[in-house]
């Protein structure tokens, strides 16, 4: 089967709707505010910012900034039939629900040849980590699995993360509202990629809610 790979970078502001569903075209698009960069003659010096892998903590773990600090990563397959284009997927931040502030991540995958997988990732350093949860909403409990929480902790593989590389092992439908789940990196130090999601494994379209990304330190 073939497959369709991307990762998009996103930093600052980001053009993705509040509305659920809004589809990422794959481009990173960045808006800032102008500001007068000029220092007045008695501002004190502005110190540089450390770019060592210590210093990195998780950002915007909430998303409430938007997807500020992360970037997206899909492993797709192509649509049934003659098509090389990858099944319908969205990526999108909605005030429909949250479990922390006002906003979560919604991740939609259409299921039709029951494989996908999308995700968001930024580096961390998990030296004093024990756990990392995040909160996933399901809308109803089921006995049939249909998607799965796509965690992945540890060195990124040089041509980037692919379904394989992720810890599948946890059904989404197996509760309905907001479940934290957890997973332990107390094998991991120092700077690592981190990354969430969702892996479809029914054919249907698949839409899951994701939120409160923390990192647990006892």
């Amino acid at each position: 089967m073939q497959r369709r790979s991307y990762m998009a970078g996103f930093t600052g502001f980001l053009g993705v709707g509040l509305a659920e569903g809004t589809p990422l075209t794959g481009r990173s698009t960045t808006s800032t505010d102008p500001q007068d960069e000029s220092e007045r003659p008695d501002d004190p010096p502005i110190p540089e910012r450390s770019t060592t892998p210590s210093s990195r903590a998780l950002r915007n773990g909430s998303f409430e900034s938007y997807l500020d600090g992360w970037s997206v990563g899909t492993d797709l397959p192509s649509e049934p039939g003659e098509s090389t284009d990858p099944v319908e997927h969205s990526v999108s931040i909605t005030s429909e629900r949250a479990s922390d502030g006002d906003h979560s991540l919604a991740l939609y995958i259409d299921g039709i040849a029951d494989d996908g997988t999308i995700w968001v990732e930024q580096p961390v350093n998990v030296s004093r980590v024990r756990t990392v949860t995040v909160d996933v909403y399901s809308q109803q409990e089921s006995y049939n699995r249909m998607s799965q929480v796509a965690f992945f902790a540890g060195k990124k593989p040089r041509g980037g993360l692919a379904e394989s590389d992720f810890n599948r092992e946890k059904d989404i439908e197996d509760h309905s509202g907001w479940k934290t789940y957890s997973y332990s990196v107390d094998d991991l130090s120092g700077t690592v990629t981190l990354a969430v999601g969702m892996n479809v494994v029914w054919e249907t379209g698949i839409r899951r809610y994701f939120d409160d990304v923390r990192l647990v330190t006892e």
